[in-house]
Parts: structure tokens; sequence; C-alpha cells
């Protein structure tokens, strides 16, 4: 049996950043991973001012992007420059892996396993894990899960999955933009938006739908519309694109903690609202729980998190409900960002993470002026 102070499940993004914030402080922690190789399905995207804030590796950063393309469902394009900072592009097959060395360089303890169960679950928990030579009982005093979106940990406790929204997206060599693309239309992406993303060597390209079976068509009208070529010529694609699905968590603010177990990034679904940005989010909360257990209090890792997040989740989520609700309030959507005053107090939220109460009033004031 091995033992350990604090058990970290899953290596991504928010496992990484608890591991490292708490192996600084001399924390035993062992930082379990089902496959060092996986890379997620991901866009990429982190304003550039995460990295001083969270210390991140400068040499991760691939391309830095300083506008965002918007496009409406009837064609109108607002190209909307980003004031404040700019959006660092990752590679998540490059980004990952470098998260985790900084975690065990700090002094976490990395295993490649996969989690399987809790044999004991209480004031010290034993967790099973089955790596390459065999199953290993782990005994540790917290465990943070990190186990993303199809959380193994939920399902372990009886804790039913989180919501999720289906995305599927593709990799495009050769292909190039110098934005990041949001086009929205229910003919594509309803309730939601289609991207066309920076990434090394081309473009990430894709878009989501709560509808898993019909995301696949979803993409195919996007890539027709996006000028990128249709499904007629998808064999003469094949070899060039990289074709992936994945979920995408639904943010409820319902899940923080269950005794000593601290729910993180994924698996706690804390994913912004409307632009469904995941990485800096996951990070912060993989800091938020290291926090938590280090002053040995609970329900500090929610009251951190309330504390900073839950207004702008709130006030995104409601601008979900009412702007893509259908393809007339998204037109509008896009007639909104055409305001000066509109784009700097999105940008704030959005790059700088502004979540003083006088930038939500003046966001609210404004948008309601625009509607009247």
């Amino acid at each position: 049996m091995l033992r350990t102070k604090v058990l970290v499940i899953g290596g991504g993004p928010a496992g990484s950043t608890a591991a490292r914030f708490l192996a600084k402080e001399g924390v035993d922690t062992l930082l379990v991973e089902r496959n060092f190789s996986f890379v997620k399905p991901c866009g990429g995207g982190i304003p550039s001012p995460a990295f001083e804030e969270l210390d991140l590796p400068m040499d991760a950063i691939k391309k830095l992007v300083n506008s965002v393309k918007v496009v409406s469902p009837t064609g109108e394009e607002l190209q909307i420059p980003l004031s404040g900072g700019t959006i660092a592009i990752v590679e998540r097959s490059n980004f990952d892996p470098l998260l985790r060395k900084k975690a065990e360089e700090a002094g976490a303890r990395l295993l490649e396993a996969r989690f399987f169960r809790f044999i004991k679950v209480g004031k010290t928990m034993t967790a099973e894990v089955v790596a390459v030579d065999g199953h290993i009982d782990i005994c540790a005093d917290y465990v943070i899960a990190a186990d993303g979106v199809n959380s193994r940990v939920r399902t372990a406790l009886d804790i039913k999955p989180v919501p999720s929204i289906m995305t599927m997206s593709e990799r495009r060599r050769g292909a190039h933009t110098d934005f990041c693309e949001f086009w929205y239309g229910s003919n594509h992406a309803p309730r939601f938006y289609s991207w066309v993303f920076p990434a090394s060597g081309g473009i990430s390209v894709g878009t989501g739908s709560t509808d898993s079976r019909a995301v696949k068509i979803f993409l195919e009208r996007f890539i027709e519309r996006r000028g990128l070529g249709g499904s007629g010529d998808r064999r003469e694609r094949e070899g060039q694109i990289s074709l992936r699905a994945y979920k995408i968590p639904f943010w409820q603010d319902d899940l923080y903690c269950r005794g000593r177990v601290l729910f993180v990034g994924d698996a706690a679904g804390l994913v912004m609202p409307m632009s469904y940005e995941g990485i800096y989010y996951a990070m912060k909360s993989g800091e938020f729980a290291a926090r938590a257990i280090l002053k040995g209090k609970m329900r500090d890792y929610r009251a951190l998190w309330r504390k900073r997040f839950s207004k702008s989740f709130f006030i995104m989520k409601r601008l979900w409900e009412y702007f893509l609700k259908d393809d007339e309030r998204a037109d509008t959507l896009v007639q909104l960002f055409k305001r000066p005053q509109i784009q700097d107090a999105a940008m704030g939220l959005w790059l700088k993470k502004d979540v003083k109460k006088e930038t939500f009033l003046s966001y609210l004031s404004l948008i309601k002026e625009f509607l009247g």
C-alpha cells in the first residue's frame, strides 16, 4: 500500500496545478493520471495574463492572438481587438506534460494508473488504482478529483454525472487564421457556437450540440459555411485532419466537496457558461482546492471560488439563456458587441477576469440600455 497526504486523481491542468501548489508547501502529494500520453480535444485558448498569475511556462505558448472574430447567423462579421491582454494558444499535448513536470519539480510524485474504486471513505481514504503492474491501494487524508467530465470518482461516490454538451472538432493542417473565430447559427450550432482557432501547423475547427447524434452533421454544415469544404470531399481530406469528439460540462454550481474529496475542473463542471472557457478556471479551482487543504478547511474551497468567480459565471449563464435562445437573438448579440463600451467590459471580464461589482453593474446597464 502507498501512503500520501493528498491523492490527486487526474493529471490535466486542474490536477497538476493542485499538486504543484500543495507540493510547494511541503505537502506529500501523489498525482495519479491514467494515461500520460492522452491529449484532450481542446481549442487551447488561455488569457495571457494567466501565465503570470499562475506562474505558467511561457514556452508553452504556440501563438498569441490579438483579435477575435464574431460572425452572426446572418453572416455579419465583427472583428474585436483584445485590450488588456491577448489569447495564448497552447497545444494540450505539450501543455499538460509541462504542468505535470512543474508539479513533479515542486515535489509531487507522479504515477500512471487508472482510478478503479474507493475501498474506504472517511477521515482517511483508501483508493484502488490499476497500474501496468497491477492493482495498487493508496491511503490518503484528502482526495482531489480532477478526472474530467466523465469522472470515475463521481461514479464511485454515487454522484450523478456532470451535465454536458457534446463537441466535435478537427485539426486542419495547412489552413490559417489570425483570429479566434466564433460563429453563431442554429443550423450548425444550436444554443452554442462553432469555432475556428489557430493551432500548430493549421487550425482547430469545431462545433457543439446537446444532441450528440447530430453533432457530426452540424460540424459538416459549419465546415461548408466556413468555406473549408463539405462532406463531399472528406475522402480527399483524409490524412490531413484529426476528428475528435468530447464533452464539455455545463456549469451547475452544485459540487465542490464531498467530505474530504474535493472536485476541481471539469469534474466539478467549472467551465464558463456561453464562452465555455475551461483551462484557466480548471487551474484556479486546483489552486483554491489546494489552499483549502493547506488550511484544513474544506469549506474554504467553495468560498474562494464563489467570491472570485460566481458573479461572472452567473451573468454569463443569463446571457447564454437569453442571447443563444434563437438566431434572432444571436444576431442581436453581435449588434451589441459593436459598442466599444460593451467590448471593453466584455474583454475585462474575459481577459483580465475583472470581477469588481462596478464592472458588472456597468456591463448589465449597457446591455439593458441596448435592449430597451
